[in-house]
């Protein structure tokens, strides 16, 4: 496969940016097998979000013939004090997303933080090396992006996240470190630390997040963009803000049906469905209409589904419905494969 083929799958959607695109296209000519990874912390029921988007971007790496590996990163959620820090749930958890993540990107290396990190002094060394490079300042705008804006409710234990971040790159051989926007700020303070460290030149490549289902929440007029982007996306915490990876297709539908679907496109949640995942994944999907509404109608592409949209031609019921229908056409096979387990899961949950 050559470079540009190669860089084609890569910027595919949901592909938002690569911090630098001509790094990119220098590490696909001049190693033959380059190294991903993206992290995954472990912390509620994961949403289509957290594995379809990941996992279509994933495949697509792999199709381009990156190794590609996920970190479940159990450290990190009991550093982050999520499912209340309780390990043993945090283990049991990553358990059901590692199962999940194999059978989503079944030629991805699945890690558990917990096996990285097992007797492996030089890693914990790195992250001390790290934290004496990075001042309070600097981590603290690393941790905006988890939704923090307020200093004195950080965790001291939080500020272990973004230097461990960094060691997960360097232990795992990583040469393209991969994550949602949000994660923008690490990755610039991991190039930071690389190049102070004469370590490995490395190359982050971010995807665009969903937003959430919701109508947006109202943001600071100073926020940027990372910040903006982390208030507005799916959460697992927010009922109605997204759509959990096992949920049937009745709530699927429901779900949509509540959608805020606004009259234009900007952080239009339904439209985002459209052009992020469902037609990157599917290619093509149809919307089923009664006669008097125009009837059934075919689209190949986001740009004319998008147009008939804002032309009025296509009503936000239909619309959703549609979204609904190919959604569920996505998660029908994981729903059949691991809807059993939904009732452990939400118990450890709960």
């Amino acid at each position: 496969m050559d470079v540009e083929t190669k860089l084609e799958l890569i910027r595919s959607a949901p592909f938002e940016e690569a911090m630098s695109e001509q790094g990119l296209k220098e590490l696909l000519e001049t190693k033959s097998r380059p190294v991903h990874y993206i992290g995954m912390e472990i912390s509620g029921m994961p949403h289509i979000g957290t594995i379809l988007v990941n996992g279509k971007k994933v495949n697509d790496f792999d199709k381009a013939g990156i190794e590609t590996q996920i970190l479940l990163a159990d450290w990190h959620t009991m550093a982050n004090n999520k499912l209340g820090g309780d390990w043993e749930r945090i283990i049991k958890v990553a358990g059901f997303y590692k199962r999940l993540f194999n059978f989503v990107c079944p030629n991805t290396k699945v890690v558990m933080g917990s096996d990285l990190y097992r007797h492996n002094d030089d890693y914990w060394r790195l992250v001390v090396q790290l934290a004496r490079r990075t001042t309070m300042a600097r981590a603290t705008r690393t941790l905006v992006i988890q939704g923090r804006s307020v200093r004195d409710t950080l965790h001291v234990s939080q500020y272990l996240y973004p230097v461990m971040q960094v060691a997960d790159i360097n232990a795992l051989g990583v040469d393209i470190p991969h994550a949602g926007i949000d994660q923008r700020k690490v990755h610039a303070l991991a190039k930071e630390l690389f190049k102070d460290m004469r370590m490995n030149e490395i190359v982050p490549v971010h995807h665009h997040l969903l937003p959430s289902l919701a109508e947006p929440p109202k943001v600071d007029d100073d926020a940027d963009k990372e910040e903006i982007v982390a208030a507005m996306k799916m959460s697992k915490s927010k009922p109605g803000s997204s759509v959990p990876i096992l949920s049937t297709e009745k709530e699927v539908k429901t779900l949509l049906g509540n959608a805020w679907c606004p009259a234009h496109v900007e952080m239009n949640p339904v439209l985002e469905l459209y052009k992020y995942l469902i037609f990157p994944s599917i290619g093509s999907v149809e919307i089923n209409r009664p006669a008097q509404y125009g009837g059934d109608v075919v689209y190949e592409s986001y740009r004319k589904l998008e147009e008939d949209f804002l032309g009025k031609k296509l009503h936000p019921v239909d619309l959703k419905n549609g979204a609904a229908k190919s959604l569920w056409r996505l998660l029908a096979p994981i729903n059949e494969r691991f809807g059993k387990e939904k009732e452990e899961l939400n118990s450890l949950l709960a």
